[in-house]
């Protein structure tokens, strides 16, 4: 269903003056749209304008194969009261190496009784700027060395739903345990609450495995001059599972690895540190399990609103009317398609409420998961980024219209060169024209000579936030102005 609005655009932030504006300058913006044979311009022609209003239909999803691409970790489990529902969080991290690492010739450490090269201690360090929740809830970690005969590959596209148990050999023990809270009462207030103070957990591991760490490096200081060399010969990774615990979740920066030995120079004795850290060199993946989101599913399927959940969680599905937005209209070129997302306010007053989205993007449904395995940003014809304006509560993709063409033609060409009528297209492509709209990321960099801005990546929001969306058994409106050449 649609309705054609022939005396004003229904827009409450565009007055009449600035429809004028914009219908004159359709004869320049058409021009973009790459859309075959549609909309070429000549000097003798001239330029009309319809615009309609249809309806999007909308409804939540689970969204599957999240490609865990973040240079953040995440660990904890943590309850959010807007939707009844949980989420934890556990990672796996792979340490990084200096080239041509070196340590103090072997002459000058400090031996163990036996003579042999010695530990003096072994140390994890989980450094976390921000937290959720409460800050003095324990919990319990356990961490576990990965399988050598199952080492993450640079070449593999790991995702935030897989089973990080995998990795690691079956029956193996975990090499450290421990309780803690994010705030550390074995410090005083004054020092927790120094600006010097960088917040991070503990872990101390066994000092027999560090020693044998620091052999091997004297026996195969091959395996130490890079990272590639270390993990598929010295430490495969590390996983960070979470035994119990519920109420806070930690982002991590940098989990570093340390391990101390002694070493003599001129009869005085000092002590050494080899240090390895889990950074973008290497692979770090965070999985989350997610409870509670069948129900919002089901719940949404009757009520007047979708969800968008992070981490990992649920999405946005639209349907968009391709084919009625072209009935009448094939030769014409579509100027504009702009689609407004409302967010509804929320309802629930307590103070551990999850965040909103900064941005979301919108894509077909089918491309979801190669857009981010092949890191691609948006291109302003089969994606789209908005941000959040909290002004209006709104996220609003501003001109859709080359998604529409995209989805349009492809529909039309596939259909010709596969001999398929409508009914058979629909039934082979049942996704043809549905688009996910995903809560991310967006970096950016504005070349300073040109002032021009450019996103360098999209990736998926895994920080703790949820909305509510208009839609649902409501559709939702797409305004569309067309263009006409004659």
């Amino acid at each position: 269903m649609h309705h054609i609005i022939s005396t004003y655009f229904m827009d409450k932030h565009l007055p009449l003056w600035g429809l004028m504006v914009l219908l004159v300058s359709l004869s320049f913006a058409a021009c973009d749209e790459d859309t075959g044979s549609m909309g070429i311009i000549t000097d003798n022609d001239a330029v009309a304008s319809d615009i309609e209003t249809f309806q999007i239909r909308s409804t939540t999803m689970a969204i599957d194969s999240v490609v865990a691409n973040t240079t953040k970790s995440y660990l904890g489990q943590v309850f959010d009261p807007e939707t009844e529902s949980t989420v934890k969080a556990e990672f796996i991290a792979q340490f990084h190496t200096f080239e041509d690492y070196e340590l103090p010739d072997q002459s000058m450490l400090v031996k163990g009784s036996d003579n042999q090269i010695e530990a003096d201690s072994v140390e994890l360090r989980l450094y976390f700027t921000d937290y959720f929740g409460e800050g003095n809830n324990p919990m319990k970690l356990y961490v576990y060395e990965l399988d050598r005969n199952n080492i993450l590959r640079e070449d593999e596209t790991y995702y935030a739903t897989s089973d990080l148990s995998d990795f690691v050999a079956q029956g193996a023990q975990p090499l450290t345990q421990k309780t803690f809270s994010p705030q550390d009462y074995m410090l005083t207030e004054v020092e927790r609450n120094s600006t010097s103070h960088y917040k991070n957990v503990r872990l101390r591991l066994p000092k027999e495995w560090g020693s044998e760490l620091l052999r091997t490096a004297y026996e195969h200081p091959e395996y130490f001059q890079d990272s590639w060399q270390f993990i598929h010969n010295v430490l495969p990774g590390l996983y960070f599972k979470l035994q119990n615990g519920m109420g806070t979740m930690l982002t991590l920066d940098v989990a570093a690895l340390n391990v101390y030995f002694r070493y003599t120079v001129s009869d005085s004795t000092y002590i050494g540190i080899s240090r390895f850290s889990a950074t973008p060199e290497v692979i770090q993946s965070s999985s989350f399990v997610n409870q509670g989101l069948n129900s919002l599913i089901q719940e949404s399927l009757t009520e007047p609103y979708t969800y968008v959940k992070t981490p990992a969680a649920l999405i946005t599905e639209l349907t968009l009317p391709v084919d009625e937005v072209y009935a009448g209209h094939e030769t014409d070129s579509i100027a504009r398609a702009r689609v407004i997302l409302t967010r509804y306010n929320r309802t629930t007053n307590s103070n551990f409420v999850f965040g909103i989205p900064s941005e979301l993007l919108i894509l077909p449904k089918d491309e979801l998961t190669s857009f981010f395995k092949n890191h691609q940003v948006a291109d302003g014809k089969s994606s789209f980024t908005t941000a959040f304006a909290s002004a209006y509560n709104t996220y609003t993709f501003d001109n859709i219209a080359n998604l529409l063409a995209l989805l349009y033609h492809r529909k039309v060409e596939t259909m010709k060169r596969e001999s398929l009528t409508a009914e058979q297209y629909q039934r082979k492509y049942p996704n043809w024209n549905k688009v996910a709209v995903v809560p991310v990321n967006v970096s950016t960099y504005t070349d300073p000579s040109t002032n021009i801005t450019r996103q360098t990546s999209v990736t998926h929001d895994f920080s703790l936030s949820s909305i509510k969306l208009k839609g649902g058994v409501e559709p939702i409106d797409m305004q569309v102005i067309y263009s006409k050449y004659h």
